[in-house]
């Protein structure tokens, strides 16, 4: 945080005065309706103009400038707060002390672009001695404007069969350091009924990344009718526009609410998901190859990048999963990239990291566990294999 003296500048205008013209904007933002109603009802004191408001992102990168000048003869002590796309402060400048008719700059910066979308406006709060507040658009450079869900649930076990998961916590982790660096929001949904709302009012264009493997929390109606969830989560994945992560075991074998749980047929849930009974999962543990064109530089959005931003190692060129997918000698499903591969017979693909068009969605496979990365970065890896197909 910097402090120092500045020259009068056009004030920026209070968002009290301004109602008419930043309420369609606001539509389109991300800040919390409770935090909307805060920033409409306050006041704009005579005391101070606010000349100055900058918020700029790259990726993961975000830097937040303010300038603050006195209409009067007392010296004030502020404070300034960002709200984030969550509706909960993600940046706060303290003790700021304003001279009598003089101005003051301060700033921030850090690794919390993650909190911002290019292009929505956030509030931001003046409080202390007065308490005003404001509205400053998010400009700069992100990856996605897919927000991430990552399903965080409480009562969950790594060591449900056939999850394919040991540590689901080092798991979620690598996905929440790799969406920070790459300055993607997310949510952690902790409990079922959170889950079920989501799932009840599906918003558009989310990441879904499931740490239990083999194992998805579900409602606890769908425990009792596993079809129907499955069908309805497919549905929703093509309908609006979801990417569903699958990071490791069997995909939809078991469903659970984090007290009961139903365990299918193998490949049934994943035939369900598909709408095919030509889906089949292996355990071969056989090498795959990787398939060097997903690496290739194209306009920034290559695999390649997305390593070097997040300083991840580079991919082997073979690699052995537990839970590989063999894949009918038909058009459906229909795979968007192909990341790793074994060479099989000529009517068929076996491949354990894989993306696949669902409607206007995609369902990424990574059928972990493997023998070259751990589950941390598993984790990271597979938020990168979402973000590139979404895309290209």
């Amino acid at each position: 945080m910097h402090g120092k003296m500045r020259s009068c500048r056009k004030g920026v205008v209070p968002i009290i005065a301004v109602a008419v013209m930043v309420a369609v904007a606001l539509l389109t933002t991300g800040i919390f309706s409770a935090e909307i109603n805060r920033v409409f009802s306050s006041p704009a004191p005579e005391e101070i103009t606010v000349q100055e408001l900058v918020l700029m992102k790259h990726y993961g990168y975000a830097y937040f400038k303010i300038t603050i000048q006195s209409n009067c003869d007392r010296t004030l002590k502020l404070n300034v707060s960002l709200i984030g796309e969550d509706g909960a402060a993600a940046a706060t400048i303290q003790d700021i002390s304003l001279a009598p008719r003089g101005s003051v700059t301060v700033d921030t910066s850090g690794m919390f672009g993650y909190r911002f979308f290019v292009g929505n406006s956030y509030a931001v709060k003046v409080w202390g001695d007065l308490g005003v507040s404001y509205l400053v658009e998010c400009k700069g450079v992100e990856f996605s404007r897919n927000k991430l869900i990552l399903l965080t649930i409480e009562g969950f076990s790594d060591s449900l069969e056939s999850s394919g998961v040991t540590n689901s916590s080092a798991l979620l982790a690598g996905a929440e350091d790799t969406a920070i660096r790459l300055g993607i929001p997310y949510e952690k949904v902790t409990t079922i009924s959170r889950w079920n709302s989501i799932l009840s009012n599906p918003p558009r264009g989310v990441v879904v990344i499931n740490p239990f493997g083999g194992v998805t929390p579900v409602p606890t109606a769908a425990v009792d009718s596993p079809e129907s969830f499955i069908r309805n989560l497919s549905y929703v994945v093509g309908n609006y526009s979801w990417t569903w992560v699958h990071v490791a075991g069997e995909p939809f074998f078991i469903l659970s609410d984090g007290k009961k749980s139903t365990q299918l047929n193998s490949d049934l849930g994943i035939q369900w998901f598909f709408n095919t009974s030509q889906v089949t999962v292996a355990h071969s543990n056989a090498p795959e190859e990787l398939q060097e064109c997903v690496l290739t530089d194209t306009h920034g959005n290559s695999l390649r990048y997305f390593l070097t931003v997040t300083s991840f190692r580079d991919l082997p060129e073979t690699m052995k999963f537990g839970y590989p997918m063999v894949l009918p000698p038909s058009d459906y499903p229909t795979t968007k990239f192909i990341f790793y591969e074994k060479d099989t017979t000529a009517n068929q693909v076996q491949s354990a990291a894989t993306s696949f068009c669902i409607g206007s969605g995609y369902y990424v496979y990574w059928g972990g566990p493997s023998d070259k990365f751990n589950e941390y970065e598993t984790g990271g890896l597979s938020l990168m294999l979402a973000l590139y197909t979404n895309l290209r």
